[in-house]
């Protein structure tokens, strides 16, 4: 596979870097790769996601993990239709309007200072409050009196249990590029799902409280190894202007065109908005420009959950790689020369047992991704197993055959 030498070194170490963060995210969570990899596309194309779906579906255990990566607290809130808008924007500074009659809001910890937002049910905001966030996700701005102020905010994530009939309510929605529908793991998942939420249980009472009695600090198997620092994220939010999607223009203009055919809802907006996800796509796999693969992600903007299936079909019938939905096929080159890498190195570091374990679950995952997805690709799967037998015959060598299996 050709490797891209038009992307700046150092952005591309960035964008791999930021690719393995994300992956770290997904280990702790069970059937949510596909939230996770579109938080990570959102954060570059500074661009807000719509998740439909019940509640207790670790959508905000997974905000916290992912906002572990960007080294920032996520602003979280639950809203109604009792819900006040300086709940969420900050309260009128009192004193200043008595003293000298200004009309100034208090932002500190509210909303308008944050880099990563979650609202749940966000539908249920009233007009007053809809209004204002139609303001601060569009154009990154907060009217406080007469002053108008930019925010810092990277990404807004709303939750509802489905998209409103209200066309009123359908146009605040379409202000969400992204669209994730989540449910509970599929039968077949539910135990990894309670091992993973035992251990969650386990870290955290340990833990415990600190002498204040407020929540201790999080270990470091808690925390994500590596968080990217703002001016990074910058970086390569920049550096998304610069990825070419010519080559994938012609494909997308078709794609477009059949979902006219077929009466599906995509608008204009939505349309153009999608070019800066092909391009964070292709740099978020260390590439200079777009694939056909990174159309894959055509399968998120929907408008209407119903359409989803029928967007589904059309990408595919235009020769874009789409997997079931929760799912992408990913190349080669990522599997092999970022994944795998990756492991390897972790190996030679790894000290303990349980590290070791960990090493050949996420290599065993690699060859089973191969076998799925590029079942005729014999030599990367000879690779990447040649690796599996290497990590095994080390833990036979530190802790003999007990314990391997």
């Amino acid at each position: 596979m050709s490797i891209d030498t038009g992307l700046d070194a150092a952005v591309r170490l960035l964008a791999l870097g930021y690719a393995n963060r994300l992956k770290e995210v997904k280990q702790h969570f069970v059937g949510r790769d596909e939230v996770v990899d579109l938080l990570g596309l959102a954060a570059l194309c500074q661009e807000h996601i719509l998740v439909i779906g019940p509640p207790g579906t670790a959508k905000t255990n997974l905000l916290d993990r992912f906002c572990q990566v960007l080294d920032t607290e996520p602003f979280s809130y639950l809203l109604t239709r009792f819900t006040e808008p300086a709940e969420l924007f900050g309260p009128l500074n009192v004193e200043l309007f008595q003293k000298e009659s200004i009309y100034e809001i208090n932002t500190e910890g509210m909303l308008p200072e944050a880099r990563v937002a979650f609202l749940d049910e966000v539908f249920q905001g009233s007009s007053a409050i809809l209004n204002t966030l139609l303001t601060l996700i569009n154009e990154r701005t907060f009217h406080t009196g007469r002053t108008v102020v930019r925010t810092p905010l990277v990404t807004l994530v709303g939750s509802s249990n489905e998209i409103p009939a209200d066309p009123v309510l359908g146009a605040f929605s379409d202000r969400f590029l992204l669209r994730c529908n989540l449910d509970y793991v599929a039968d077949d998942e539910v135990e990894e799902v309670l091992a993973l939420g035992w251990q969650g249980e386990r870290e955290r009472i340990a833990r415990g409280w600190n002498e204040e009695g407020d929540a201790a600090p999080l270990t470091d198997r808690e925390r994500t190894l590596v968080s990217i620092a703002p001016d990074d994220l910058r970086t390569l939010q920049r550096a998304v202007a610069g990825i070419d999607v010519s080559e994938v223009r012609g494909t997308y203009t078709r794609i477009l065109q059949s979902f006219r055919a077929e009466g599906i809802a995509f608008s204009d907006r939505r349309a153009v908005r999608a070019q800066k996800l092909f391009a964070a796509s292709a740099l978020a796999a260390g590439r200079n420009s777009a694939q056909p693969s990174d159309l894959a992600r055509l399968v998120n903007l929907w408008t209407d959950p119903r359409d989803e299936p029928s967007i589904r079909r059309i990408v595919a019938d235009h020769g874009v790689p789409v997997q079931e939905a929760g799912g992408r096929v990913r190349e080669l080159f990522e599997i092999l020369q970022v994944d795998l890498q990756e492991l390897v190195a972790r190996r030679d570091q790894a000290d303990t047992r349980e590290q070791l374990h960990e090493l050949m679950r996420q290599t065993q995952r690699l060859a089973s991704e191969l076998r799925r997805d590029h079942p005729e690709d014999h030599e990367a799967l000879r690779t990447v197993q040649r690796e599996q037998r290497t990590t095994v015959e080390l833990f036979r060598e530190k802790y003999g055959d007990e314990g391997l299996y």
